[in-house]
């Protein structure tokens, strides 16, 4: 299997201050012109709010410990808070890599909707948007967003990483 899920992957006090804090009215998000790199003109936008890259970028980067912990994390690339609002039609975003070089991809479902994400895998594989569900996959395996349309907005944390310390040896 190229995927893992983890259901229940925070204690519900964890969970619950997230929540708050990604959900709070006074937490400043980003828009996004599209959802995917290359720039695509049908792709939809979205807005983004930048835990981490290159260092932390958020106060909300106290609240990823957590995760370093559980995930085994020895490198962060990058964590984002990833919102895309209802749509009317399930909207799919295009297939993509979130990096070019291979390290780990994790994606923290923080509300359970009828969004859902694909994993181009033989066969595609489904993954539904379950509050509290992380699903963790390898860098270099193509996937893409689906939009949801029975709630306002589908939240997850996309986390990139390297959890082996050997991904860092350099060969000359």
């Amino acid at each position: 299997m190229n995927y893992k899920i983890i259901p229940n992957f925070l204690e519900k006090e964890n969970l619950e201050i997230l929540k708050k804090n990604l959900f709070s009215e006074d937490l400043p998000w980003y828009y996004k012109e599209n959802l995917t790199l290359p720039k695509k003109d049908n792709e939809h936008a979205f807005y983004n709010h930048c835990i981490y890259n290159l260092k932390p970028q958020s106060i909300l980067f106290n609240d990823m410990d957590v995760f370093i912990n559980k995930l085994n994390i020895v490198s962060i690339v990058e964590i984002r808070a990833n919102s895309m609002y209802i749509q009317k039609d399930p909207y799919e975003c295009s297939w993509h890599t979130d990096r070019p070089f291979k390290c780990k991809t994790g994606i923290f479902y923080l509300n359970t909707c009828n969004g859902y994400t694909l994993l181009n895998t033989n066969p595609i594989t489904k993954i539904d948007s379950i509050e509290n569900t992380m699903l963790i996959f390898d860098s270099q395996i193509q996937h893409k967003g689906v939009s949801q349309t029975d709630c306002k907005r589908r939240m997850v944390i996309n986390f990139n990483y390297f959890d082996n310390p050997c991904a860092f040896t350099y060969n000359h």
